[in-house]
């Protein structure tokens, strides 16, 4: 979906469109993901108020956008919603640390193998994978 899309769609569930709720979601539809209200504030440049993000994110989750995940440290951090963004992945290599995204989702037959394992409902998934980046195996 891209970006008139998407604004289209949240304003017929009643979302005003501002400045800030734009970048937002330009950020996510560009391939943002697991960022916290600190994260997004300190990547902006019109450097609104921290407390403006948290209302921005908090608006734009309760119209289904995006999704809170809090992680083991308790921060909470935002993903984009399957209905908005594909399913994807992320890669962190264990040497530099760096992470990566996966730009290619689950198999719908893994996911109802889980969904019927697991007596679950998936609305939502992320894969995370961990190993060596190529730079880092060529050292």
């Amino acid at each position: 979906m891209d970006l008139i899309s998407i604004c289209k769609k949240l304003r017929e569930s009643g979302l005003r469109i501002t400045p800030l709720k734009k970048r937002v979601i330009e950020l996510f539809i560009d391939g943002a993901c697991g960022l916290s209200a600190k994260d997004i504030h300190d990547i902006l440049t019109s450097d609104p108020h921290i407390s403006t993000v948290h209302r921005c994110l908090g608006s734009l989750e309760k119209v289904g956008f995006l999704r809170p995940d809090r992680n083991s440290e308790g921060i909470l951090r935002y993903r984009c919603s399957r209905s908005f963004y594909p399913d994807h992945g992320h890669f962190k290599c264990d040497e530099c640390g760096k992470k990566f995204p996966v730009s290619c989702s689950l198999p719908d037959e893994f996911i109802r193998m889980v969904e019927k394992a697991g007596d679950f409902k998936i609305v939502n998934s992320d894969f995370f994978l961990e190993g060596t980046c190529y730079k880092c195996s060529k050292k």
